[in-house]
């Protein structure tokens, strides 16, 4: 409001008595100013192609008119084989050729055991290489079989 105003009403009421009020320096009575942003929305401004370096950010681009968002990987340059070959390190392999080889030692050794009792004219040796053909026979049965086989393989 300004005080001039208020000063001539009060006059024209015929209040008398009352001091004049003294006026704010101009600086103060001056509004400061607002200024509004020329528009109230951001604006992109794309940037060259040419100055782009890669800083691993994402980014638009437009591909056949569709944009798509594209990664911007400043490790591109690394080769994937190490990557392949670190795959491959990770592949567990069991190895029975030790077990298979093992068995098949037991089987010919009980070939020829039953060949020499087949040929044997001595009763008492006779009776002692029956007793060996056995104890193979029984060793056999105990170690041709996939569990042996899964037990006793080499992992690596």
């Amino acid at each position: 409001m300004n005080i001039n105003a208020v000063q001539a009403g009060i006059q024209a009421q015929g209040i008398q008595g009352t001091a004049p009020v003294k006026q704010a320096p101009a600086a103060e009575q001056a509004q400061p100013e607002i200024k509004q942003p020329a528009s109230a929305f951001d604006e992109y401004i794309p940037e060259d192609k040419e100055a782009h370096a890669p800083i691993g950010l994402y980014r638009v681009v437009q591909e056949d008119g569709v944009p798509k968002v594209e990664f911007d990987d400043p490790e591109k340059s690394i080769p994937e084989a190490p990557a392949k070959e670190k795959e491959e390190s990770n592949v567990t392999t069991m190895d029975t050729g030790k077990v298979d080889r093992e068995i098949k030692a037991l089987k010919e050794k009980q070939e020829k055991l039953s060949q020499q009792v087949e040929r044997e004219q001595d009763p008492q040796r006779r009776e002692a290489q029956e007793r060996q053909l056995a104890q193979i026979e029984q060793e056999l049965a105990q170690k041709d079989n996939d569990t042996y086989r899964k037990n006793h393989a080499v992992i690596s």
